[in-house]
């Protein structure tokens, strides 16, 4: 059984800007396919060295500190006034991140350490935010104690916001900051529009809808009628993972990420 006893919008230890202002997506981020929340949770075991030190106090103080670089996380998701079909991230003085507290009756060990990625106890450890408090807060966490000292981080981020890549930086550095560092070693950078925007001016190589939406067998995706969408778990084994990215990696000579990998071995067997 999970209990939750506390949420505290965490806001950044000093302020991250001078002026209020708002910060613009690219075309790629705001992609109605895309309007959704990505949700996941990170397990950590409880150590062998007594502590006195909560999870949430650590938690809160460490984010506190990281806010002041990953400042866009504590922002609001809005529609550009100028065009609706947009969103944008509007910053502001006094705004945080949600951080609720929760704990758990049971031992991480009892629950497998949450190995099955469909047990029913995983949603309870994950907030899950309706669409307009997505947009409001885009980001929100919480730490659920168990009774054994470890803990879960569970978290809900809009995917307009950041991709999971962007959620794994600011939790490394998050983490940095809890083991005792002063500084965050990855230094932030807010350039979407410029990276991940059209060209300027606007060039086409290819022939798009030929070579790239004309999948093969003649499908064509943006016309079929796909039904709807299951929601399937996988468990994947970290060995089978190793194998597949050595195969990857002896066949192209790339060294290719966990998500690189998998995505496009499930994106050939479908």
């Amino acid at each position: 059984m999970i209990t939750r006893s506390e949420r505290s919008v965490i806001i950044p230890s000093e302020r991250p800007f001078l002026q209020d202002h708002s910060l613009p997506l690219s075309h790629l981020d705001t992609d109605p396919n895309l309007h959704l929340t990505f949700r996941y949770l990170r397990v950590y075991t409880s150590t062998a060295a007594p502590t006195t030190l909560h999870p949430f106090h650590v938690i809160s103080s460490s984010l506190s500190h990281a806010l002041t670089q990953f400042y866009p996380l504590a922002a609001t998701l809005r529609r550009r006034p100028t065009s609706p079909d947009r969103l944008e991230l509007w910053c502001a003085a006094g705004q945080g991140v949600p951080l609720v507290l929760a704990a758990a009756d049971c031992t991480l060990h009892s629950v497998n350490h949450l190995d099955d990625p469909a047990s029913p106890l995983a949603e309870q450890l994950v907030p899950d935010p309706g669409p307009e408090e997505g947009l409001e807060h885009p980001c929100i966490l919480q730490v659920t104690v168990f009774v054994c000292g470890g803990f879960v981080l569970g978290a809900a981020i809009h995917h307009s916001l950041c991709d999971g890549m962007g959620g794994t930086l600011f939790f490394n550095a998050m983490a940095e900051l809890a083991r005792g560092a002063t500084r965050m070693t990855v230094e932030t950078v807010w350039e979407r529009d410029r990276l991940l925007g059209p060209r300027e001016p606007p060039r086409v190589d290819s022939a798009l809808i030929d070579e790239f939406l004309h999948l093969e067998k003649g499908v064509f995706p943006y016309k079929e009628d796909v039904g709807g969408v299951a929601r399937e778990c996988f468990h994947v084994k970290d060995e089978c993972l190793h194998m597949l990215k050595r195969s990857l990696l002896e066949q192209s000579g790339f060294n290719f990420t966990v998500f690189e990998a998998l995505g496009a071995y499930i994106w050939r067997a479908k």
